[in-house]
């Protein structure tokens, strides 16, 4: 199970590698974004800013994963707070719905709508819509769908 919610994170997170050799570089304030973010996750997130930026980098849209890690971090801050979610297991498992989460939005899930009858999925993707920006369901890299 711990396995498969890596692979979902990783897939949800991570666009394929730049197949041309060009990499797309962080901005000095986007590298302070990802700080932001890392410090709303604490230790759910073991890697470095060095290491995430790293990440970010080497995807085609880094700006697009950005995104999408703030609005993960930003979600799971609120409902750590609002929740009084404690333990670190129980965070762990919370980021991990949340990734799934994102990845069901990714799939193209419903966007209008939480659908779904788990009360936390609704809360976790009223959230998720909330923080990302409107535009971010249409943009190249956002989607796993390839047409």
């Amino acid at each position: 199970m711990k396995r498969f919610l890596q692979l979902i994170i990783f897939l949800c997170l991570i666009s394929s590698v730049h197949a041309d050799g060009k990499r797309e570089y962080l901005t000095a304030l986007e590298v302070e974004r990802v700080r932001v973010f890392k410090e709303l996750l604490g230790s759910v997130d073991s890697k470095t800013v060095r290491q995430t930026v790293d990440d970010l980098e080497k995807n085609d849209y880094p700006q697009v994963n950005l995104q999408m890690k703030e609005a993960m971090a930003k979600t799971y801050a609120d409902i750590v707070r609002d929740k009084n979610i404690e333990g670190q297991g129980r965070r762990e498992r919370l980021y991990s719905m949340i990734a799934l989460n994102m990845a069901y939005l990714q799939l193209g899930g419903t966007q209008d709508k939480a659908g779904s009858a788990e009360p936390l999925n609704r809360l976790i993707r009223q959230k998720l819509r909330e923080y990302l920006p409107p535009e971010i369901f249409n943009r190249p890299g956002f989607s796993f769908i390839v047409e």
